[in-house]
């Protein structure tokens, strides 16, 4: 059985580029109220890092890797000590590294980043227009051994499922412009609810901020099973392989901010390019002749990490 990666992977999903608009850029006024069928297991969680500063002040702090060009490289360094958020691993597996070497990859970053939420498994986290990104409901309540991975909250995470359909019936009961004729299914009723304001600017931007201001709350009301949930993987960083095949995934997920860059790692395909060169934008770096040298250097990095 492949892995939900190897599906991404086959069919030319990038989730670590940064050049350009992040992958899977949509709209608030689009992404939140499409359930794409799967009821509130598809309703979206923000990974806001003033949210989760405010419910978790100190954050885990340590080394990732970031998979990119040089044009992101450069995007980067403009990023640093920032709060917009991006993709970042502890594991990636030889392959995807030298097949996005070989279309617009090339270059790791190695950086210190706070951890907003860590993963044995992509979790697909999407970004919206401002660069916040959110994952599913379902992202959290999955084990990570899942066709659709997660990081395994289940039956712990019950009672913020219950908090999250109580916060979306009042959001529904406060702008429906028919509040007495809302389906009895509250995701009925919030899909909807987007269809019906989806015109009127105005009040969908109230929408949006009860949405934010009621999903703070949930959090902070589930702060500490949620809390330890978000980073567990980074104390144990290994994954589980999965109990069919066997195979483990092929890169984790990390969603990172305020981070500083502190060298970049060259692939062959690039590194005549700075044989001459003292620094890269103004960092130091690291030229490899064979992508498993890069991979054992991040292994070795990853294994030293002590939290």
């Amino acid at each position: 059985m492949k892995t939900y990666q190897q599906l991404l992977f086959e069919i030319g999903v990038d989730p670590f580029k940064i050049a350009g608009k992040p992958a899977w850029t949509e709209s608030l006024s689009t992404m939140l109220f499409d359930l794409q069928g799967g009821g509130l297991k598809n309703i979206m969680i923000p990974l806001s890092p003033a949210i989760m500063k405010r419910i978790w002040p100190k954050p885990v702090r340590t080394t990732v890797f970031h998979l990119t060009d040089f044009t992101g490289l450069g995007i980067l360094k403009g990023m640093q000590g920032g709060k917009k958020s991006i993709s970042a691993f502890f594991n990636m597996d030889a392959m995807v590294i030298q097949t996005g070497i070989k279309s617009e990859g090339g270059y790791i970053i190695e950086m210190d980043a706070d951890i907003l939420i860590a993963s044995q498994d992509d979790l697909s986290s999407q970004p919206d227009k401002t660069g916040r990104r959110w994952v599913t409901f379902q992202s959290l309540v999955n084990p990570p051994t899942d066709p659709m991975p997660g990081l395994g909250g289940g039956r712990s995470l019950m009672r913020m499922e219950k908090d999250i359909e109580k916060m979306l019936w009042k959001i529904i009961k406060t702008h429906s412009e028919y509040p007495n004729q809302t389906p009895t299914e509250v995701e009925i009723a919030w899909t909807e609810l987007g269809d019906e304001r989806q015109n009127y600017k105005q009040i969908l931007g109230l929408i949006i901020k009860d949405y934010l201001d009621g999903m703070e709350a949930v959090m902070k009301k589930n702060s500490r099973v949620l809390g330890n949930l978000l980073t567990a993987y980074t104390k144990k960083r290994i994954a589980e392989p999965d109990p069919d095949s066997g195979e483990r995934p092929m890169w984790d997920e990390l969603v990172v901010n305020n981070f500083t860059i502190k060298m970049v790692h060259v692939s062959p395909e690039f590194s005549s390019d700075f044989e001459d060169d003292e620094d890269i934008d103004g960092f130091p770096f690291k030229l490899y002749d064979d992508v498993g040298d890069m991979t054992d250097y991040i292994d070795r990095k990853i294994q030293r990490i002590k939290l």
